[in-house]
């Protein structure tokens, strides 16, 4: 069944000009799941990084939190702030906290007890804590499937608490994650907190929508059927195809991937991508103005990209690529 829509809420996305292209290349090149463009937003002001329990001060939060923000900082929010000359994380496997910056000095973040974390790993990155599709241990990072090492019991998508309660928790922290409030500002930490909201309520795109968990098929997902092939065609040749290209081999990805080929293997990474955007880049998401329909334009442009014909792997890194009947892409695979 395919779905009678037009282009109408994509039409606010402006392409990204050549030479801001240029100056994102290096973050861009660098992300396993580049997927779409869209207008740079403003950065906000990098912060001084206090020690508890008094939080970063900026300005006051926006009227209206960005979710979509939101999302870029639940996977990278060093990246999105842009603090990688302030603040290096306490690198994992070392003993002695060995960072730069943050309440510390040492690049360590304090938990919600005001214990130093030292970094096994995680990065102190939500998206390492939750995984992308915010689901902890009972979704694809978690123990019966990916075996994330970081991964806690926590599914965001079914948290109970209110609003207030969920920032007031990103912000103090607990027992296994960062006291945010460390490092994040008010805006930061109310853009954060409308993301996790709108995912749970289904104002944005939730996982579900877009892939099923099928424990038989690589990465144990695949795409949910429905999508209309033809709208994510005209998607691709909307908001993509000035950066990517034509066929989507423009901008190879981390390890050799093509657009469409990262896209055929890691969806249940990729759909993230498309949806929020990518931390400290010019691609802000795509912004559409309700949850069904963006998980419907997330699921009809993932299922476009299913094409092997028409988005090709690289020429010099075809193994990428998925092989033919791979349950993945399903009956969207050409």
């Amino acid at each position: 069944m395919t779905h009678a829509r037009s282009l109408q809420p994509i039409s606010r996305l402006q392409r990204v000009p050549t030479q801001e292209l240029l100056l994102a290349g290096t973050l861009l090149a660098g992300w396993l799941g580049e997927l779409g463009c869209a207008p740079p937003a403003a950065a906000p002001a990098a912060v001084s990084a206090p020690a508890m329990p008094t939080a970063p001060t900026t300005s006051a939060a926006p009227t209206t939190p960005d979710r979509a923000r939101g999302g870029r900082l639940y996977d990278s929010w060093r990246t999105e702030r842009r603090l990688s000359s302030r603040y290096e994380y306490d690198r994992a496997g070392t003993v002695e906290p060995d960072g730069k910056g943050g309440p510390n000095g040492n690049g360590t973040l304090n938990d919600g007890l005001g214990r130093a974390m030292l970094n096994p790993g995680h990065d102190y990155r939500l998206k390492n804590f939750f995984g992308w599709d915010l689901r902890g241990k009972q979704g694809l990072s978690g123990p019966a499937y990916h075996a994330e090492p970081f991964v806690l019991e926590r599914n965001l998508l079914e948290d109970p608490r209110s609003a207030e309660e969920i920032q007031a928790w990103l912000a103090h922290g607990d027992e296994q994650i960062p006291a945010y409030g460390q490092v994040l500002d008010e805006r930061d930490l109310a853009d954060l907190t409308a993301f996790l909201v709108q995912s749970r309520d289904a104002g944005i795109a939730r996982p579900e929508q877009v892939y099923r968990i099928a424990s038989d098929a690589p990465r144990n997902y695949s795409l949910q059927p429905g999508a209309d092939l033809a709208h994510g065609h005209e998607l691709f040749e909307f908001v993509c195809a000035d950066c990517h290209g034509k066929d989507g081999r423009e901008l190879p990805l981390d390890g050799g991937f093509s657009l469409g080929s990262f896209a055929r293997a890691r969806a249940d990474e990729a759909w993230f991508k498309i949806q929020n955007g990518l931390a400290g880049s010019p691609m802000q998401g795509i912004g559409e103005p309700s949850g069904e329909q963006a998980a419907r334009t997330v699921l009809d442009l993932l299922a476009a990209l299913c094409d092997r014909e028409r988005f090709p792997p690289a020429a010099s890194n075809r193994a990428n690529d998925v092989a033919e009947g791979d349950a993945r892409c399903g009956a969207y695979l050409k």
